[in-house]
């Protein structure tokens, strides 16, 4: 065999280290962003909460038709033709005859109600708000998708970030760890240091482990709070910031009583059930209203016409107290609504009251836990160096990383505690989702 030369051995290293290098390097798919309004958006056109808002306001819709349908006429169409056949007796002195004829005939009726002394005003504006009411309650579940696809948002960026902390106090932990290791093999450090790093790598591992399973949940979370499960992976973008938040208190519940959805549909209701408490008490008053028929018959074509019209006033004389029930049942449901409405008054007042509060103390825990990282990080970076300068003792080491984590993670929950009542104090005022 013929001797390779230096150079030659050189060049074909050269060309299998890139092949090597070209094989191992497979490009990796680009991930999806997925923003918060983007997020916002796509449970807004998927979730299944919506298509019941809108089957709910096509039922009202169609409920609202029918009760106008009284003030326009009624007109049915008939149309008959009769066989007979058989054996008639005219006289018992005369024997049966067989006889056989056809019977044809038509008609048009025609009904229209005049004057219901307000049946049927009070059920259309009973419809109509019940209308409003199912309008409002749709408004209401888009307002709670954008709520919940936020928290959720803000949950996985939260978990994301915790998972962040996690890895960054496991990389501390192993390279403490590596420095425990030498210490101790140049003589400086006893065996202790180096036990007490590998528990300290055990534990971090075991926080780390929890903190991405914790954000593997929120991403579900995420997807079930949009109502679709993407194929394809996806990044966010980091939204923990903290936004200025300057209405006051008296403001945002002003806000909350007169725009929030749910009690625009509460007071609706409310509307509806008095409008049909009235309807039904009207049953005891007459009704005036006129017909008209035209018929044609004939025992074969062409056929013969006459007609027919009048005017009807139908007084309700005694109907076995069935109005008076009614009537009782209506006004008890009035009632109800009346008492349900007092109910979320007060339950948006204690809800908003608690949210500002919360987000008040939030923002007050946002700076503390900022300057309390600061604080932490240069304790580290002390308790690291004395470490090195053989003044420092392992503990210290360790309890040091052990507050810089807690003081992140800290400071990560109150962003995203700031963050959450922000959401919900839009979501009470009926500022969050587009109509």
């Amino acid at each position: 065999m013929m001797a390779l030369s230096n150079s030659m051995v050189s060049t074909l290293l050269i060309v299998l280290t890139v092949s090597s290098i070209a094989l191992t390097q497979t490009p990796q798919p680009q991930r999806d962003t997925l923003s918060l309004s983007r997020a916002i958006a796509l449970a807004l056109q998927n979730h299944p909460s919506i298509r019941a808002a809108e089957a709910g306001i096509r039922f009202a819709s169609g409920a609202l038709t029918q009760a106008r349908s009284s003030y326009l006429p009624s007109v049915n169409a008939t149309v008959g033709y009769t066989r007979t056949d058989g054996a008639f007796v005219f006289n018992p002195s005369f024997p049966p005859r067989q006889q056989s004829y056809n019977s044809y005939s038509a008609g048009l009726q025609i009904q229209q109600t005049l004057f219901d002394f307000g049946k049927a005003t009070n059920k259309i504006s009973a419809s109509s708000e019940l209308l409003d009411a199912s309008s409002f309650n749709a408004q209401s579940s888009r307002d709670n998708i954008a709520m919940n696809v936020q928290l959720a948002y803000f949950g996985l960026v939260q978990a994301q970030r915790v998972a962040k902390v996690n890895e960054l106090a496991m990389e501390q932990a192993e390279r403490h760890l590596h420095q425990a290791k030498a210490f101790y093999n140049a003589g400086r450090r006893p065996l202790f240091d180096v036990t007490k790093a590998e528990v300290d790598v055990a534990n971090a591992n075991v926080n780390l482990i929890r903190a991405r399973n914790q954000m593997r949940v929120a991403n579900v979370q995420l997807e079930n709070a949009m109502g679709i499960h993407p194929r394809q992976s996806y990044v966010l973008t980091d939204t923990l910031t903290v936004v200025p938040f300057t209405m006051s208190l008296d403001s945002v519940k002003g806000l909350a009583l007169n725009q929030q959805p749910d009690v625009q549909s509460a007071r609706a209701l409310l509307a509806a059930n008095q409008s049909l408490a009235s309807s039904a008490w009207d049953q005891h008053l007459p009704s005036l209203s006129a017909f008209g028929n035209l018929t044609w018959t004939n025992f074969d074509f062409p056929l013969f016409s006459r007609w027919n019209a009048g005017i009807t006033l139908s007084i309700p004389v005694f109907q076995g107290f069935s109005i008076v029930g009614q009537v009782e049942q209506a006004e008890a449901n009035a009632d109800a609504a009346k008492a349900n409405l007092d109910l979320l008054t007060e339950a948006i007042t204690l809800e908003v009251e608690q949210t500002y509060l919360g987000l008040e103390e939030a923002e007050e825990r946002i700076a503390a836990t900022t300057k309390l990282v600061e604080q932490a990080e240069q304790n580290l970076n002390l308790a690291e160096k004395q470490y090195a300068a053989g003044v420092g003792t392992a503990i210290e080491t360790t309890d040091a990383h052990l507050t810089l984590s807690n003081a992140r993670i800290t400071n990560i929950q109150a962003l995203y505690d700031y963050n959450s009542a922000l959401v919900r104090l839009k979501r009470a005022i009926g500022r969050l989702a587009p109509e």
